[in-house]
């Protein structure tokens, strides 16, 4: 018996008409970019494992595709780490490259190779596959594209700002219902981490992130499991607990800090924001301070922010990003980064259940030539070619088969029109068009037929 064949587990195959509608997207998106001013660039599938790990955490390090080493390359496997059940220096023995984990490690390399030949400030975006050995569920894939805008300059909330709005444009432009887009900072979760006695925000950042999810019982409970102490998970639920409107937060958050004397600096950055972005017009968005997000990656060092999908939908954010500063160069102010990712897939799953998509994805008519046998290709074969040079669709039916089969064929694949050019029409000097959605049948002189089919597109 055949075994059956299916897709790796978190990877899809896409048919034509759902190609079409990630095209859609994917134009509305690069569109906004350009719009902007972001410029394109790309980055090879996979990169040395040296200059991703190290930058995301060891969680996020754990999900990454490694390639297998070849050759001699295999002999030198740390056998002594697997035996140790040392399962990730092991694998790392096995491998020095991995497929993409995401888009902004890529560019930080792409900028330090690449740093005589930019202009800053470097407004890039970038849309391709990226992989992730996580567990697959709604809207969540091991293999997806990742659609970023990043800019690499010294740092200015101007810069957040922006790609604030092209969250706003990108979502007005779909016609997608308002969102809430959270925003948050690390230097304030720095502050709370100290509070808390601990040497970094990134002991928690992974648990924090799961508010949203979990609520902050759960936050609190996970913390209690971890055998963080009473103290120390007291001091977050006060950071939990500032409730309010955003100005409001930021004053608790200031009365909370400044008693404990810990950095504003933070909270300042936070609040310059929130008061700058109400002339920035943000019609799909409504701007929520959310203290508890944390965006689990390692490389955030300020301004972070996450997009909630609509209340409806129970799939996660659909965007996030933020500001990351030793990134590509520690300690040099004009390489500063701060960008934004938007959740591909999940957004067409919004698109797709609102019914947001245009009834017609493609405004191109589409043509077929019906088949008489191979003499009479002649009078066929060199509108085919004209067509065609023209970028109209069209195709010959490729063998003289009965006409209904050739008619039967042209409906499933949903060809607008057919033109036949039979023995009648040949003596008469004529060809008829047949409209495949109305039935309408017309006749025209021959010679008129590359004008005719060119006024239907």
């Amino acid at each position: 018996m055949s075994q059956k064949l299916n897709t790796p587990k978190g990877t899809r195959d896409f048919s034509s008409l759902e190609l079409k509608k990630r095209e859609y997207l994917l134009n509305v998106l690069k569109n906004c970019f350009k719009s902007f001013n972001f410029q394109e660039i790309q980055t090879p599938s996979f990169e040395n494992l040296t200059t991703l790990t190290g930058k995301y955490g060891d969680d996020e390090d754990n999900l990454m595709f490694k390639i297998l080493a070849s050759g001699d390359k295999i002999k030198k496997a740390d056998i002594d780490a697997f035996k140790d059940n040392k399962l990730s220096k092991f694998s790392n023995s096995l491998s020095d490259k991995a497929l993409r984990y995401d888009l902004t490690v890529p560019l930080s390399r792409f900028i330090s190779q690449n740093l005589n030949d930019i202009s800053l400030p470097f407004k890039r975006f970038q849309t391709q596959l990226v992989w992730r050995a996580e567990r697959p569920q709604k809207g969540r894939f091991r293999e997806f594209l990742q659609c970023d805008v990043d800019i690499i300059g010294e740092s200015n909330i101007l810069n957040e700002l922006e790609c604030i709005k092209v969250y706003d444009s990108v979502f007005k432009r779909l016609g997608m219902p308002k969102v809430d887009l959270r925003i948050n900072n690390r230097q304030i979760l720095e502050g709370v981490s100290k509070l808390m006695k601990l040497e970094s925000v990134n002991e928690i950042a992974s648990i924090l992130d799961k508010t949203d999810k979990i609520g902050a019982e759960g936050v609190m409970k996970e913390l209690k499991d971890r055998n963080f102490s009473d103290d120390s998970i007291n001091q977050l639920k006060s950071l939990l607990n500032i409730k309010g409107t955003n100005n409001e937060k930021i004053k608790s958050l200031r009365s909370l800090f400044s008693s404990n004397n810990i950095s504003l600096s933070g909270v300042d950055l936070l609040e310059e924001i929130i008061k700058t972005s109400e002339k920035f017009n943000l019609n799909n968005i409504n701007l929520n301070v959310d203290l508890s997000l944390a965006r689990g990656l390692s490389y955030y060092t300020g301004t972070i922010i996450e997009v909630s999908s609509p209340e409806e939908f129970n799939i996660g954010s659909i965007g996030g990003g933020g500001r990351y500063d030793d990134l590509v160069q520690k300690n040099n102010p004009r390489l500063s980064g701060f960008g934004i990712s938007f959740g591909f897939d999940r957004i067409f799953l919004i698109l797709e259940e609102l019914k947001l998509f245009p009834s017609e994805l493609d405004s191109s008519k589409s043509f077929l030539f019906l088949n008489f046998g191979l003499e009479k290709l002649n009078n066929i074969i060199s509108y085919v070619d004209q067509l065609r040079e023209k970028n109209i669709i069209c195709e010959l039916y490729p063998s003289d088969v009965k006409i209904k089969k050739q008619m039967d064929y042209a409906n499933q694949k949903g060809v607008d029109y057919v033109i036949i050019i039979g023995d009648e029409e040949v003596k008469s000097n004529i060809f008829k068009l047949k409209d495949m959605k109305t039935g309408d049948q017309s006749s025209f002189d021959i010679s008129n037929l590359l004008i005719e089919i060119e006024n239907l597109n």
